[in-house]
């Protein structure tokens, strides 16, 4: 009796201690929430960490390589205007002196960066990017936003107020292949046109340079050829700023440019600026479909033009082609 009574008191023993172990344990466990907690959701919480993880360091690689691409245009740039033009940078002071060069540097002081409008060239919604999206107003029409109080040409400050924004803030714009700038400037103004003052330069330039045997000089829209042999007629022609060209306009040998993006690499160069200048998560850059492939576009116009004309058009508009590594077709 006394060895049975012994055993049960033994095996009772052993009983309290199991439950005071498996006790003690699920309060610790407790302690660092891991009972009642949903370990799917633990895992699921893990795999967004992991995820965002990679996706940051996606981000920095393509932002290294991305800022290796644009050191390398820039490097291109400043040695393509001192080799072929013999123009080095301009001192600031200089730039400050003379704001009527500066006509296309838009600031924005709040962000301090600066944009070189260069229109035909994305221009319209960088435009309503500074107007709407930073500067707060909403539903502005196209032809109202370059005159709006919400962009801040640089020729309205003083030449020591430029001169601290050209040392301090990032400057930026966007270039295009000259042909086609060319042809968006030809087709915005005198195909699909709804401008009084374009509509009057197109009768001017029928007037001039169609024969009467080839056409109406009354009805018919001016033909590229035509506004080919306006532009190459006289330099008075060339300063519309819609086709005025990026070297003489922009200033890019003379302009310290932080970042020169290429409409034809969009996609990646609009996404590259706005996390430069630290806006991305301000804004929405709204980049119009095309509708017809580009190249299309310059073989089914350009065909139609003779060599002479395209020649003559080439040497008018070459440091827009060498200095942004655009190719000049033989």
């Amino acid at each position: 009796m006394a060895r049975v009574s012994l055993k049960k008191g033994l095996t009772l023993m052993i009983g309290f201690t199991v439950v005071y172990i498996l006790g003690l344990k699920s309060c610790q466990l407790k302690n660092k929430g891991l009972i009642g907690r949903d370990l799917s959701n633990s895992r699921e919480t893990e795999d967004n960490a992991l995820v965002a993880d990679t996706n940051l360091k996606d981000e920095q690689a393509w932002l290294k390589k991305m800022d290796e691409k644009h050191q390398t245009r820039i490097n291109a740039l400043r040695k393509a205007c001192l080799n072929h033009y013999n123009i080095s940078l301009e001192r600031v002071s200089s730039l400050a002196a003379k704001p009527g060069r500066l006509r296309p540097l838009i600031v924005n002081d709040e962000h301090q960066f600066i944009y070189s409008i260069v229109y035909k060239v994305g221009s319209t919604n960088w435009e309503r990017l500074l107007v709407e999206d930073l500067g707060g107003f909403k539903n502005v029409p196209n032809q109202k936003l370059y005159s709006h109080k919400a962009l801040h040409w640089m020729p309205r400050f003083n030449s020591t107020e430029i001169h601290q924004r050209l040392s301090k803030y990032t400057t930026f714009m966007f270039v295009r292949n000259p042909l086609a700038r060319i042809l968006s400037a030809y087709r915005d103004k005198f195909v699909n046109h709804h401008n009084s003052v374009f509509t009057e330069m197109g009768r001017s330039i029928i007037q001039k340079y169609r024969a009467r045997s080839e056409g109406s000089l009354a009805t018919d829209n001016v033909t590229l050829t035509e506004f080919i042999r306006y532009l190459i007629d006289s330099p008075a022609h060339r300063t519309n700023p819609h086709w005025k060209p990026i070297f003489h306009q922009n200033l890019p040998c003379e302009i310290r440019y932080d970042i020169i993006g290429k409409l034809e690499e969009a996609s990646d160069d609009i996404p590259y600026v706005l996390k430069r200048l630290q806006i991305d998560h301000l804004v929405s850059y709204a980049q119009g479909q095309k509708k017809t492939s580009e190249q299309k576009l310059l073989r089914e116009y350009y065909s139609q033009v003779p060599n002479d004309l395209m020649r003559e058009l080439y040497s008018i508009y070459q440091p827009d082609f060498v200095l942004f590594g655009y190719d000049i077709p033989v």
